[in-house]
C-alpha cells in the first residue's frame, strides 16, 4: 500500500475530495450537492445517529429533502456512497511499513497505524454492520476491506510467516489478522471500555505475544 502525503486528519469527515469538480456549472452544482450529503451523513454518523433519517441528512447537508432524492435512489444507496467515501479516507491513512525493518519497529508502527485506522472509521463501520443485513453491496465491501487488511499484514510480516510452514503459519497468520481488526477493537473500545490509547496498549501486547509465543521477539 502506497504512502500517501496529505493523509486525512483525524475527526475530519470528507473535507478533501478525491473526484474533481466537473467543469460545467449545473454539473458542479449538482457534484457539491452530493458531495454534501455523503459528507453529512458521514457527520451524523460520527455524532452517534447511526441510522439518520433523509429529512436529517437534508437538513444537515443544507440541501432540500427532494435533493437527496435526486441525487439517491434511496437510503442505501446514499450508505453506499458513504462507505466508498470511507474507503478512500482509510487508504488515506495508510503509510507503507518498510518489512526489513526490525521486528520491534514493524510491530509498533503496524499496530499504531491500525488503531489509528480502526478508530477513524469507527462510526461509519458501526453504521454500516446496521446496514449490511439488506446490502449485498456493503457486504462484499466488508470482504474487500478484511482481505486487503490482511494483505498488509502478510507484507509487513513477511519474514516471520515465511519461516513458518503449513498449519503453523497459517494460525499465526489468522491470530494477528484477528486481533487486528475492527471487530477486536470495538470489543475493546466498547465491552472493555478502553480509551484508544490503552486499546492500543492492549492490541500491541496481544500482537507481540502471538509472535513471540510462534518464536519471534
Amino acid at each position: 500500500m502506497s504512502t500517501v502525503q496529505h493523509a486525512e486528519q483525524p475527526g475530519g469527515h470528507g473535507q478533501r475530495g478525491s473526484q474533481k469538480e466537473p467543469a460545467d456549472g449545473r454539473a458542479a452544482r449538482s457534484h457539491r450537492s452530493r458531495r454534501a450529503i455523503v459528507d453529512a451523513m458521514r457527520a451524523l454518523h460520527a455524532e452517534g445517529d447511526l441510522r439518520p433519517t433523509a429529512p436529517r441528512v437534508a437538513e444537515r447537508a443544507g440541501v432540500s429533502l427532494r435533493t437527496v432524492w435526486q441525487q439517491f435512489a434511496d437510503m442505501e444507496t446514499l450508505m453506499v456512497e458513504a462507505n466508498r467515501r470511507d474507503n478512500e479516507i482509510m487508504r488515506s491513512l495508510m503509510q507503507r511499513i518498510d518489512p526489513d525493518q526490525p521486528l520491534a519497529a514493524r510491530v509498533a508502527l503496524f499496530t499504531g497505524q491500525r488503531a489509528r485506522i480502526l478508530e477513524q472509521m469507527t462510526p461509519s463501520w458501526r453504521a454500516a454492520r446496521l446496514y449490511e443485513p439488506f446490502s449485498a453491496e456493503l457486504t462484499r465491501n466488508r470482504v474487500r476491506t478484511l482481505a486487503m487488511a490482511k494483505a498488509g499484514l502478510e507484507t509487513v510480516f513477511a519474514r516471520e510467516l515465511a519461516e513458518l510452514a503449513g498449519t503453523k503459519r497459517q494460525q499465526l497468520l489468522d491470530g494477528l489478522h484477528a486481533v487486528s481488526i475492527w471487530s477486536f477493537w470495538e470489543s475493546l473500545r466498547t465491552d472493555l471500555n478502553l480509551d484508544p490509547g490503552p486499546a492500543e496498549g492492549l492490541l500491541r501486547a496481544t500482537f507481540t505475544a502471538l509472535l513471540a509465543e510462534a518464536g519471534f521477539r
